[in-house]
């Protein structure tokens, strides 16, 4: 059970997350049609709860964050700022009675604003920090259930995948308002996850999406339809299959105009050096890509043509 007392004061106490991609499924995941999303544990956030210095004079939880230049009192933070409704949200569901006094450091190798979730780790790692210093079970569905009201402040109407699989660590088939399955993906499945390097706000691309409905409804019910064929082909370890419906699910997502100039030049880029299939990956308009290989050397050289093109290498 949940007490406000912090476990073992001298200790750091730390909670990680992986980032995630969407293989098939975004955008029209919103909608009630299905997504299909994946962890990528090669790149993650890291939350810390380090306690003070003995002698400091200033021991007010601080959250320090340098990859989005943050080093301040937790009192200070905006009450509007995502980061400490989460904290306020995380207090309350573990019945915390007061902010610990402790250092909050949060650390990610997840590009921010590319469509990888890098909002939803951020705050599944802080959660899992929080449940080490206070000494408390955290369901994984808990956990989820805790970020996802953070992803509201992040998207506006979300549809839950992100935070589902961060939480999860796990494959799932994911349909908004009727849960998700953990399905089988073949353990060598080859993908290459890179950065365009244009930064793409989710929030923005969803809403226009949102206002532009009726016209992108059919699109919308053509994707959900193709990701049900997807996931038998995934299960079944069908790579070229797989790879063929994610060349369709970028072709629709054109259609919904969340695709853009570089996205496209780097898909191409890579069916061009090997890749089986490629599609654009999250909200679209810049982020990041996903590209599927069918064999080991096939993948070097999807890879080395992208780098060649300036994308980076997320995976």
């Amino acid at each position: 059970m949940a007490t406000n007392t912090l476990e073992k004061k001298d200790t750091v106490h730390a909670g990680t997350a992986p980032a995630k991609t969407i293989l098939f499924g975004e955008h029209a995941v919103v909608y009630g049609e299905p997504g299909i999303a994946i962890p990528l544990w090669n790149v993650q956030t890291t939350a810390t709860l380090h306690p003070f210095a003995e002698d400091a004079e200033d021991q007010d939880f601080r959250v320090i964050s340098d990859s989005v230049n943050l080093n301040e009192k937790y009192s200070r933070l905006p009450d509007a700022m995502p980061l400490k409704k989460l904290i306020r949200n995380i207090m309350e569901a573990f019945h915390i009675a007061r902010p610990p006094r402790r250092i909050l450091r949060i650390e990610s190798t997840i590009p921010i604003a590319s469509g990888l979730g890098s909002g939803a780790a951020c705050s599944v790692a802080i959660i899992r920090a929080f449940a080490a210093a206070y000494g408390f079970e955290a369901e994984d569905s808990k956990i989820s259930d805790i970020a996802f009201e953070i992803e509201k402040c992040y998207h506006g109407a979300p549809s839950g995948l992100d935070n589902t699989t961060i939480s999860f660590g796990k494959p799932v088939f994911f349909r908004k308002g009727k849960g998700f399955e953990v399905i089988h993906v073949p353990e060598k499945l080859r993908l290459i996850v890179a950065d365009t390097g244009l930064k793409s706000i989710t929030s923005e691309v969803v809403t226009d999406i949102r206002e532009r409905y009726q016209q992108f409804e059919p699109v919308i019910r053509e994707i959900g339809r193709l990701v049900d064929r997807a996931r038998v082909t995934l299960e079944n370890g069908d790579i070229f299959e797989t790879g063929a419906l994610m060349d369709e699910n970028h072709r629709l997502l054109q259609k919904m105009t969340v695709s853009c100039e570089k996205l496209d030049e780097l898909v191409q880029i890579a069916r061009s050096n090997g890749a089986v299939g490629a599609k654009l990956t999250g909200a679209g308009r810049g982020g990041n890509f996903v590209a599927l290989a069918d064999n080991a050397l096939d993948a070097q050289r999807v890879k080395a043509a992208l780098e060649k093109s300036g994308a980076k290498i997320v995976r």
